[in-house]
Parts: structure tokens; C-alpha cells; sequence
């Protein structure tokens, strides 16, 4: 952790210089790159801006599941679009195009509620933005984007319809491959097969599982799983959930990305905290699942394997704080 705040200080350093309008000089291209690829639901809205500030991130590409494409490529690129800062492409991705009856049949209510909710970045926009122009080939556009990558970590946070369309043409390139969840042959009393990922988009998952990762360098990652998940402030089970809180969110800085998602979050803190879990009904019951795929790209030694998954070994407050000092580093992007 000492490394960590030695590099925060520098951060802070370098946002103060950036906030007093001084010169910076631009940084060239590292060769190790992460794509990150998301549905952007709100645990990839706390989870990008992590990325941002602890390595490269060469692109953003957005896939239909919680939202859909285009719609979360323009409040991802609203997100990231701070003064003084380099562009990081958001690439609007594939989709299998579920009909809004199919959606209701299959998953109910609660994905149109995300919808809402995040086309308006938790609700911090008056009203949705256009939706982001697509290509008729997102494949050439992350092939473009990660050109300068000598290798190139992938984060899946999302489901994998874009992933084996880009995926063959950079795998000479790719090194980790980190999941948010577990794979097919996971644990069946948790129904970790049924995760919204495979379950909204299951053929990809098939080819991404059973074709395309094996031969790479890939981790499945789950929350560690406690009985009072459902219950996190009753009795005897305060602190000891794995999901975030009022507290981390606020400690994020004054200035750059983590004060712009400090402001989106805490506009409608209903949809993500465990402080008001109770009354948040859809949207903001969520654990820490994307937020814990993202820590293990960056710091993998802070997981334990679970059969055929990782865990974090971090108790719930040692998570939250160390979120909040990776964020905290996206003052200036790497």
C-alpha cells in the first residue's frame, strides 16, 4: 500500500498542476494495454474509472446487456470526457438485439429499470444522450485502437457478444483475460452457470468458454459469498458484506474522474449503496461483482482460487479502501 500512496501523492500532484493550467508533458503509450469491455451497468460505472487510473487503457467497448450499446458507449464517453486528459476510445459493440417483450419474458422488469437508470448516468443527466455512432466494424476499431500494445489485458465485465468478434483478431496480443464471473462448469448451487452475462447472450458465452478462452491467460472472478447478502444491515451483519458504501464514495478526491463519479454516484446513492439497501428496490441491490474483476487485473495477489474462480482475501473494509486509492488514481489517466 505504501507504493500505492507514494503514487496517489504523485497523482494529486499532477491533477493539482493540471487544475492550475500549467503544461504537462504528454505520456507515450505504454506497451501493456487493457481493453475494457462493458455492459455498464453500475458496478462497471465504479469500475472503469479504477482502470483509468492504475494502467492504460488502450479502449472502452460497450456491449448490449444492462444497457444497450450505443447508449452506454455515450455515457461512458460523458463519463471520461475530463479536461486535460487523453481520449480514450469508447467503441460502441456488438449486440444480439433482445426485443423489449423478450427482455420482459426473460428477466422481468429489472433490466429496463437499469436502462433508464443508466443512459442517464445513475440518473445524473436530465436526459438521455444520443445514442454513439456505431461502425460496421467495431473489429477494425479495437484492432486500430490497441496497434501501439505490444500486449493487451482484456476486462470482461459484461456479456462476450463483442469479445469473439474482436478477441481472434488481437489474441496473439492477449495476455490476461479477466472475468466477472464464473465459468459454465461453476459451482451449480450458487447458479453461477445462470449469470445475467451468459444468461442475456448464452451463445456467445459457449463459444467465448468452450473455443475461445482455452489457451489463454484467464480468470473467472466472483464476490466472496456471505449469509447476511441479502440482509446487510440487520443485525450482526454491518460491515461484513462485500459491496460498496456511502463511506468509500466519499473519499474519492476533489478533482479530475474520481470527483466527476463521486458526484454521479452520490446523485442517487438508492441504486448502488449498501447504506440503503433496504429501500432501493431494482438497481441498487449490487455487490461488489465487476468491482472485484477490476482489482484482480490490478492486483491479483490480493485473490485466493476458489475451485475453478478467485476471491478476494480482502475483508469487505480492506476492499472499499482499496478501491477508493485505485480510483482516487484516475486524477490522471495512465
Amino acid at each position: 500500500m505504501r507504493a500505492f500512496r507514494r503514487e496517489l501523492a504523485l497523482c494529486a500532484i499532477s491533477a493539482l498542476v493540471a487544475a492550475l493550467g500549467l503544461a504537462t508533458p504528454a505520456a507515450a503509450a505504454p506497451a501493456d494495454c487493457v481493453v475494457v469491455d462493458t455492459d455498464f451497468d453500475i458496478d462497471d460505472l465504479m469500475s472503469i474509472p479504477t482502470v483509468i487510473g492504475a494502467r492504460h487503457v488502450a479502449a472502452v467497448v460497450t456491449t448490449e446487456g444492462f444497457t444497450r450499446a450505443p447508449m452506454g458507449a455515450s455515457a461512458v464517453e460523458r463519463l471520461i470526457a475530463e479536461p486535460g486528459q487523453r481520449r480514450i476510445p469508447v467503441i460502441v459493440g456488438a449486440g444480439i438485439n433482445r426485443s423489449d417483450a423478450d427482455i420482459a419474458e426473460s428477466f422481468g422488469d429489472f433490466v429496463p429499470v437499469y436502462r433508464a437508470l443508466l443512459d442517464r448516468l445513475n440518473n445524473f443527466l436530465p436526459t438521455p444522450l444520443p445514442p454513439a455512432q456505431t461502425s460496421p466494424d467495431f473489429v477494425r476499431q479495437v484492432v486500430d485502437a490497441t496497434a501501439g500494445c505490444q500486449t493487451v489485458d482484456a476486462l470482461l465485465l459484461g456479456g462476450f457478444t463483442s469479445f469473439v468478434a474482436y478477441s481472434p483478431a488481437i489474441r496473439a496480443k492477449l495476455g490476461r483475460v479477466v472475468i466477472t464471473g464464473r465459468p459454465l462448469e461453476g459451482d451449480p448451487d450458487l447458479e453461477a452457470v445462470e449469470s445475467f452475462n451468459c444468461l442475456y447472450d448464452r451463445a456467445s458465452c459457449v463459444t467465448a468458454f468452450h473455443e475461445q478462452l482455452p489457451g489463454l491467460d484467464h480468470t473467472y472472478v466472483d464476490v466472496p459469498r456471505t449469509d447476511c447478502d441479502l440482509t446487510p444491515n440487520a443485525a450482526g451483519c454491518t460491515g461484513t458484506v462485500y459491496g460498496p458504501t456511502l463511506a468509500m464514495v466519499r473519499a474519492l478526491g476533489p478533482v479530475g474522474l474520481p470527483n466527476t463519479l463521486k458526484q454521479v454516484l452520490l446523485n442517487h446513492p438508492d441504486s448502488w449503496a449498501l447504506d440503503t439497501w433496504e429501500q432501493s428496490g431494482y438497481g441498487g441491490r449490487t455487490l461488489f461483482w465487476d468491482q472485484s474483476a477490476t482489482l484482480a487485473l490490478l492486483d491479483p495477489a490480493a485473490f485466493r482460487t476458489v475451485g475453478a474462480h478467485v476471491e478476494t482475501t480482502l475483508s469487505p473494509e480492506e476492499f472499499q479502501a482499496t478501491w477508493t486509492e485505485y480510483t482516487n488514481l484516475a486524477a490522471v489517466y495512465r
